[in-house]
């Protein structure tokens, strides 16, 4: 079985992680997997491209020069027939679109994954509802938690045609082990704060400094590393600015060598407003690490309160100052918490569950096809042997 993953991105965020974790994985426990990544003329980053040929996974580019470029579409048909491609999984709205544009005369059965649904202004609102129209014709759509299945039901895709299927990592990567620091870490701090995401006002980081900014008299060697990139990254660093942070906070950017970046820091704090499944929350489970997070999105059914975790209300200033004051000044529970963590995503959320999951769903799609192009078949014998004159 030959599958075609298809993706835009924009840089090494939940989605990409996910799928190299997908494609990376044992070819042979799931499927002969090629990797093709659009080389968007307006917004290029091919940081998963080259992490992906690095781990030896067939890559390819898709060159894409505007918003509706049909030579895309050509060139996904041309990797289709070339790689004799049986089933093309798509990741996100721009790879849904494409990919059923050019699945359709290709007779190509269709995966998506929806890693969450995006709100934003009226572009972003016209790309979703292609999107939705297009999912609505797809064999099966993949939903990474039970929240956005029930979004993707409630926009009017069919019962059946949703599955959920939680993403999965390589939980040994992130063995906890002795304080490494790595990177990215601050060896002079006592109790580093880590948040891992997109620099995007949408992950809370408004309110994260302003409880950082509370901390601080209390804690004075409190320190927060931020590692990521994203288009809000002037409005973070203006805030740190304001809130006098200077000293306290370090932008680290994109990071490689994750498990060296959880390894220096004590608390993983993720106060998001909207989520999916955060990969990085997953990470630093794996990691060991104790957790406070947003009750959004997927993030409650990975953690439970007060067990694997601290959860607080979305943009709840004093409920995250509050949960983290706590596990500063409690060691004790912050070992507790991180230990569980571990334990809940080793049983949940490894790569080698998510990868079988996905090849139930292919061979699945594959099987459903097959049945109606048989009854296609039998029903175009009945009607030629009815237009038969009788012997």
């Amino acid at each position: 079985m030959r599958v075609l993953q298809l993706i835009s991105s924009g840089g090494y965020y939940g989605a990409e992680n996910m799928l190299l974790n997908l494609v990376s994985h044992d070819a042979r426990a799931i499927a002969d997997n090629v990797l093709a990544v659009f080389d968007n003329r307006h917004q290029q980053n091919l940081d998963l491209y080259h992490r992906a040929l690095k781990k030896g996974v067939n890559a390819e580019l898709i060159s894409c020069q505007g918003r509706a470029d049909r030579r895309a579409v050509r060139e996904i048909r041309r990797l289709v027939r070339a790689r004799g491609i049986d089933v093309m999984h798509t990741h996100g709205y721009k790879a849904d679109i494409y990919g059923f544009v050019a699945a359709r005369s290709e007779g190509t059965p269709l995966v998506a994954t929806c890693h969450n649904w995006l709100a934003g202004g009226a572009a972003l609102a016209t790309y979703n509802f292609l999107d939705r129209m297009a999912l609505k014709q797809f064999d099966t759509v993949c939903a990474v938690s039970p929240p956005i299945a029930e979004k993707l039901l409630s926009l009017g895709l069919r019962r059946e045609r949703v599955t959920v299927i939680p993403n999965g990592i390589d939980v040994h990567a992130f063995d906890p082990g002795s304080r490494a620091g790595g990177e990215a870490a601050q060896a002079d701090a006592k109790q580093v704060l880590g948040i891992v995401a997109r620099l995007d006002l949408q992950k809370g980081f408004d309110y994260l400094l302003r409880a950082v900014a509370s901390l601080r008299g209390v804690f004075p060697a409190l320190r927060l590393l931020i590692v990521g990139e994203g288009p809000d990254r002037t409005a973070i660093e203006e805030m740190v600015r304001r809130y006098d942070l200077g000293e306290v906070v370090t932008l680290a950017g994109q990071q490689t060598d994750m498990p060296a970046v959880y390894a220096g820091i004590d608390i993983f704090v993720l106060p998001s407003l909207n989520e999916g499944l955060p990969m990085t929350l997953l990470e630093a489970m794996a990691a060991g690490k104790p957790v406070v997070a947003s009750r959004v999105g997927a993030i409650s059914t990975v953690i439970k309160d007060q067990e694997t975790g601290l959860l607080i209300a979305a943009a709840d200033e004093a409920a995250l100052t509050q949960a983290l004051r706590r596990l500063l000044a409690d060691p004790e529970l912050r070992l507790r918490l991180g230990r569980n963590a571990r334990a809940h995503v080793e049983q949940n959320f490894t790569t080698a569950a998510m990868v079988q999951k996905y090849r139930t769903v292919y061979e699945e799609v594959l099987r459903r096809r097959s049945c109606v192009s048989a009854d296609q078949v039998q029903r175009e014998q009945n009607r030629s042997a009815r237009k038969m004159p009788a012997p």
